[in-house]
């Protein structure tokens, strides 16, 4: 079974921390625009939905990181953990 990992950045750069060891604060000054909000549901349901592809047979990991993860909130995760739930197949 091969194993897919996907480092997901769901608050994109709102985490205002600037932690000494933080490179993404970097990047997210030097691009076009900095911030891109928060992760919509439709965007973590696609991505969860290319992750499940039919025909794959994978060991599925999903990590979060990039601009303090939590500052998208609970509900995020648990809409996002639900969504993953209800459409993996055992």
């Amino acid at each position: 079974m091969k194993r897919i990992g996907f480092l997901i950045k769901p608050a994109s750069s709102l985490c205002n921390t600037r932690c000494r060891y933080c490179l993404y604060a970097d990047v997210a000054e030097h691009r076009e625009v900095a911030n891109f909000g928060i992760m919509t549901d439709d965007v973590a349901h696609a991505l969860i939905d290319r992750a499940l592809a039919p025909g794959d047979d994978a060991d599925i990991t999903y990590a979060f990181q990039g601009g303090e993860p939590t500052c998208a909130g609970l509900a995020f995760f648990e809409r996002f953990c639900a969504y993953v739930d209800e459409h993996a197949t055992a």
